[in-house]
């Protein structure tokens, strides 16, 4: 069944029957994107037909949204369309975790040069680019613009330490919505045709801020990903926030679910932020863990050679 919501300012156009969506979830989606500053850069890695993509995009936020579900994307476009919002998007429908290696795979110019970031022209066209990927569906979408060329290898295995949650014997929690983070606007290399609308891009294997986790079935263990993606060369300011979504039992403890979540990163979470969203059952509550990436999971130049030497050797 096809319907249209709307939320604070924005509309929504979806398919009942082929995505999912929760009304229930409308004033969790205004406190995240209100944490967010106009300028910054978002990667949505689960997101739907665009619950927290859309407003962060009106609120001047670029975003590169992902999913999974064609479906979802289809209607992520209706709706970046819908609240005029198209050029301040990309769309992704690939792997979560493809979805974030493809964006931080550094190109070979980028590699020989220190090319300083610069404002470009973009256009402002009537379908926002959709970048496709491996992944377990076989619908094809309409071709888009892509970012980034393709990556050719898969990204659907856990790290070892991110399996499912043991259980433990209390429940706990911290709520504080406190995070702001006023990283200065990002430019950008993303080409498109002109035609005349200015908007800076980011360059998103140097810089972007948060990071929406919004699948809470799942969500902690696609944490492993992080370990070792950003480059410090390449780098740029501050580390971003991570906003992962997860549902706590009755027999867990937030204590448990920060162990489990430095375990797959390897490294101390300073400063871990709980907030409890709601009850969806009486022994089950769904919580946003909102945290700073460690500096510890930046890897080294070195390291990122090394690895590409031991791929092209077993090729």
């Amino acid at each position: 069944m096809i319907t249209e919501v709307k939320q604070y300012g924005a509309t929504f156009k979806l398919d009942y029957s082929l995505v999912y969506w929760n009304s229930r979830l409308e004033h969790e989606h205004i406190r995240l994107v209100s944490q967010f500053q106009p300028g910054e850069a978002i990667c949505d890695m689960f997101a739907g037909v665009g619950p927290f993509a859309i407003p962060a995009a009106q609120k001047g936020c670029f975003v590169f949204a992902n999913d999974l579900n064609p479906h979802s994307i289809h209607y992520l476009k209706v709706n970046a369309k819908i609240n005029k919002v198209e050029d301040k998007m990309i769309a992704y429908n690939m792997d979560a975790r493809e979805f974030m290696r493809h964006l931080m795979t550094v190109s070979k110019s980028e590699q020989d040069t220190d090319t300083q970031l610069t404002d470009i022209l973009v256009a402002k066209t009537n379908e926002i680019p959709v970048v496709q990927g491996p992944s377990d569906v076989t619908e094809p979408l309409e071709t888009g613009t892509t970012y980034k060329e393709g990556l050719r290898y898969s990204a659907t295995t856990a790290h070892p330490a991110a399996k499912r949650r043991p259980t433990f014997s209390r429940e706990d929690q911290k709520a504080n919505d406190g995070y702001t983070n006023g990283s200065s606007q990002r430019d950008g290399n993303f080409k498109k045709r002109i035609r005349g609308y200015k908007f800076p891009l980011p360059r998103i294997s140097e810089h972007f801020d948060h990071v929406i986790m919004n699948l809470p079935a799942a969500a902690l263990q696609f944490l492993d990903v992080f370990k070792g993606l950003l480059q410090r060369r390449y780098w740029k300011g501050s580390l971003p926030l991570l906003h992962c979504y997860f549902f706590l039992r009755s027999n867990e403890t937030a204590e448990s679910i920060l162990e489990e979540v430095e375990a797959t990163l390897q490294s101390k979470i300073p400063d871990p932020v709980f907030h409890r969203v709601r009850d969806v059952a009486p022994n089950k509550a769904m919580f946003c863990l909102s945290f700073r990436l460690p500096v510890e999971s930046l890897v080294e130049e070195e390291k990122v050679k090394d690895d590409h030497k031991s791929s092209e050797s077993n090729l």
